[in-house]
């Protein structure tokens, strides 16, 4: 089998109906685009999910993989304690995932804990709560966590998530996790930058163009000063795709929604995958 999908999603828990509340007509275009990729992954039916998450735990200087008994998690910090997910750990993927690093020159990081559970974070939360509604058999999940390495080693990750991935006798879904500037207006939960919303147009643009090489060359003044925490989610996605083009399999970017209501942005985005250019009759 192989990567059969990727999403972008951000991962604020008041986009889930039992958390938010009322505030949801506030987000209503997160959550309608949100709804329509639950509606994808069950069509992709996969059997394994991964997911990039920034609140999963950090190595300053290695890309890590959270792996131990299972995972389990809940909304009962956000006041919905009834709202959980359970899935069992991908291991032959996580331990694919460190051989491919390794040949890539990717520094990785175990976070184990073989005899305990694995407490999911929201950032892995919120997405699997829309992406996993709609599946009607069992999955496996895998929870990665970037670092505080250069941009060019996350898309290197990226490359050797890609090889592993697509060598897998398993169909995957891959989630790139992230928020965007945190200080879109007075207010924000970082404060307000005029930079904040520069940044997240810039990303807007580029992802709905494809232009992964615009997006990886963004000022890094702008970017510092966005507060943002997905930039380095999506250099890894950038990464899976150059891998996956250069393997001859045709990608394509959707932008599904793009706002900010709360001071923080959000993104929604699919990147299709297709066959190989010679199988499909067509290109990108």
């Amino acid at each position: 089998m192989s990567l059969v999908g990727c999403f972008v999603t951000p991962h604020p828990p008041i986009i889930v109906p039992e958390v938010g509340g009322r505030e949801l007509a506030r987000v209503e275009a997160t959550v309608e685009a949100m709804r329509l990729l639950g509606e994808v992954a069950a069509g992709l039916d996969p059997d394994s999910i991964v997911v990039m998450s920034p609140h999963a735990p950090l190595a300053r200087g290695e890309m890590g993989i959270s792996v131990g008994s299972d995972y389990r998690g809940s909304f009962a910090a956000f006041r919905a304690p009834l709202v959980r997910l359970a899935a069992p750990v991908d291991r032959d993927l996580a331990q694919a995932i460190v051989e491919k690093a390794s040949v890539e020159g990717v520094p990785v990081t175990l976070f184990e804990t073989r005899a305990e559970t694995v407490e999911l974070d929201h950032g892995a939360m919120v997405p699997l709560f829309y992406a996993t509604q709609g599946l009607k058999r069992p999955w496996r999940l895998l929870v990665l966590s970037f670092s505080y390495l250069d941009l060019e080693t996350h898309v290197r990750f990226g490359r050797a998530l890609a090889y592993a991935m697509e060598e897998s006798p398993s169909r995957i879904l891959y989630i790139a996790s992230g928020d965007l500037s945190h200080r879109l207006i007075p207010g924000a939960p970082a404060g307000h930058d005029p930079r904040g919303a520069e940044f997240d147009g810039a990303i807007a643009d580029t992802f709905a163009r494809g232009d992964w090489k615009g997006m990886l060359s963004l000022d890094g003044g702008m970017v510092r000063a966005a507060g943002e925490c997905g930039y380095r989610s999506l250099a890894v996605l950038a990464g899976i795709v150059q891998a996956l083009e250069a393997s001859g399999r045709i990608t394509q970017n959707h932008l599904l929604s793009y706002e900010g209501p709360f001071g923080v942005g959000y993104l929604v985005g699919e990147v299709k995958i297709g066959p190989g250019k010679s199988d499909s009759g067509g290109g990108r």
